[in-house]
């Protein structure tokens, strides 16, 4: 598919974007144990769409599979207007994961510790602002990728990052948030790289981190890259070969000071490319974690062509995702 193809298929998609009349019907998915506990934003959030006459009700879901499946059901029914996730990243894919390839669009309260989407897509932290984007948003849709078969929203890492998100304490993360990941960040730093093969579009590289996305954000307000982003129909592999524990410090500083987004500031070893399939830990070993959750280890596949999710979004998120595709097409 070519940029002007993608394009082209964005702008039939925008033009019928705006949703005009208000969505009544909400489900609910709740993931209580996100990042630190917010519930007055959610309480806030669900006072507001009652007050506007809107029915909220919950999906009850023990784990992230069970609430993927609960918003199956809840689509092929036809039970509500909307789904909407509330908790962090991961929550968003368990729903997302449900309502993917359905009519259900999926709407966001942010409660997690990063909150990689709700930076993306520049949500308030407002509760009528949230309340009123989602019974009134318009609705993008956002192309999942798939990790072994498998849809993701925002991104797979392997290697450096995935390694502090499997030391991370949950206990710690709820209770100091961002900062929980001080010690599992300096413990990975002190042990220095571990370096494993990857293929992106049949070209080999080794490194000591990857990142896979489809969001320009990483780790929460951090810019990426400037490449892509929700809502743009392709992937971006970084990536990092890292050889000492000094380069894997200036990589991982590098990261929230911007220096990742342009060739002129990027570090000599580290690549940012388009990909459509990338393959990571065939031949040596490395952690896995998928839209910031752990998710074991290597050999990962990972492709660019999965389920498209109906994503309700502040109306001022459509211009900049319509402005990303026509930069790409005039590139």
């Amino acid at each position: 598919m070519t940029w002007r193809h993608s394009y082209s298929a964005a702008i039939v998609m925008f033009a019928s974007a705006i949703e005009t009349d208000m969505r009544r019907s909400f489900a609910l998915v709740y993931n209580a144990r996100a990042g630190i506990a917010l519930p007055r934003r959610l309480d806030g959030v669900v006072g507001h769409l009652r007050e506007y006459g809107c029915d909220v009700f919950q999906l009850a879901a023990r784990t992230a599979a069970e609430a993927t499946d609960r918003v199956a059901e809840a689509a092929a029914r036809g039970i509500c207007d909307a789904v909407i996730a509330a908790g962090g990243d991961g929550t968003f894919r368990a729903v997302a994961a449900g309502a993917a390839g359905t009519h259900l669009p999926v709407g966001l309260i942010p409660l997690g510790t990063g909150n990689v989407l709700a930076h993306e897509v520049a949500m308030s932290k407002n509760v009528r602002t949230i309340a009123n984007v989602l019974v009134r948003g318009p609705v993008i849709g956002a192309q999942a990728g798939l990790v072994n078969g498998a849809p993701f929203f925002l991104m797979v890492g392997a290697g450096f990052d995935a390694r502090v998100v499997a030391g991370l304490d949950y206990a710690s993360k709820r209770a100091f948030g961002r900062a929980a990941y001080m010690m599992p960040v300096l413990r990975t730093l002190r042990r220095g790289p571990e370096r494993f093969d990857v293929s992106v579009d049949g070209e080999a590289y080794q490194a000591s981190w990857v990142i896979v996305t489809r969001a320009s954000h990483f780790g929460g307000s951090f810019k990426l890259t400037r490449d892509t982003c929700v809502g743009v129909d392709h992937l971006i592999a970084v990536v990092i070969d890292a050889r000492t524990r000094l380069e894997l410090i200036v990589a991982a500083l590098a990261l929230p000071l911007g220096r990742l987004l342009d060739s002129a500031t990027r570090p000599s070893f580290v690549r940012t490319m388009t990909a459509r399939k990338v393959e990571i830990g065939r031949l040596s070993g490395a952690a896995v974690e998928v839209d910031g959750d752990v998710a074991g280890s290597t050999p990962v596949v990972i492709t660019s062509e999965g389920p498209v999710v109906r994503l309700i979004v502040p109306e001022r998120y459509v211009a900049d995702v319509s402005n990303r595709h026509a930069n790409h097409v005039h590139s």
